[in-house]
């Protein structure tokens, strides 16, 4: 597991993001549920919040450390808490994982694929925040696929660039057609008034063995973001 972002926070806590690699393992909800709750506990050993991921707008809120087994396999692309010591969690393969952060003492994880791009998913987290306190959000993009490896269809690419942007046009590799998925998410942040301050540079498509694709590869593996809040030592 890496550690992707690590926040102080007022009142001794620190926020913090990692990421699973490969030799982590699985962490795809389809996994038998003890393998994967002792997956989960073997990386970082606190209690877990997942969700069912659809490419949609949904955001799952945990408000109550001891009501997280509610909210594990509701439909959201987004988990939300204002909670120390319980981490949301979102998995991927070439999606992109964004980590929210406010000082105020809020974090989210969100699964950030184009579809979910495409129906708000970032702004949804955002505002789901905002109603729990958050002020000033910051965000860190871990790693995804980028546009050398992302050839995208012409009529879908269209629809983004009118939601977000000329700026998320690019080309692939050999020069056809991409979407640039980091890009498509520092757009539609800054449409919702956050600043996306960091990015893993890592392609999961072409960056090596250490990483899962589904477009690549084919492959249902999937890695965890994890986010979380706790003491500061």
């Amino acid at each position: 597991m890496i550690e992707l972002w690590r926040v102080p926070l007022p009142g001794r806590r620190v926020a913090r993001a990692s990421f699973t690699v490969r030799s982590d393992g699985d962490f795809a909800i389809t996994r038998p549920t003890p393998e994967l709750e002792a997956r989960r506990r073997s990386v970082l050993e606190l209690p877990w919040a997942w969700a069912r991921q659809v490419h949609g707008p949904a955001v799952a809120a945990i408000d109550d450390p001891a009501t997280a087994g509610q909210v594990c396999g509701a439909e959201a692309d987004a988990l939300v808490t204002g909670a120390t010591g319980i981490v949301v969690s979102v998995t991927v393969a070439d999606c992109a994982p964004v980590a929210l952060v406010s000082p105020e003492g809020v974090v989210a994880a969100v699964h950030a694929g184009w579809r979910g791009l495409s129906r708000g998913v970032l702004p949804a987290a955002v505002e789901a925040m905002r109603a729990r306190g958050a002020v000033t959000i910051e965000a860190y993009l871990g790693p995804c696929i980028h546009p050398e490896c992302y050839e995208f269809g012409a009529d879908d690419l269209a629809g983004l660039v009118r939601t977000l942007g000329p700026g998320i046009r690019s080309l692939t590799g050999n020069g056809r057609p991409a979407l640039d998925l980091p890009t498509a998410v520092a757009a539609s942040l800054g449409r919702a008034g956050v600043v996306l301050v960091g990015a893993a540079d890592v392609c999961t498509a072409c960056g090596g063995e250490r990483w899962f694709s589904h477009r690549a590869r084919a492959e249902s593996g999937r890695h965890a973001l994890a986010v979380w809040m706790e003491p500061r030592s």
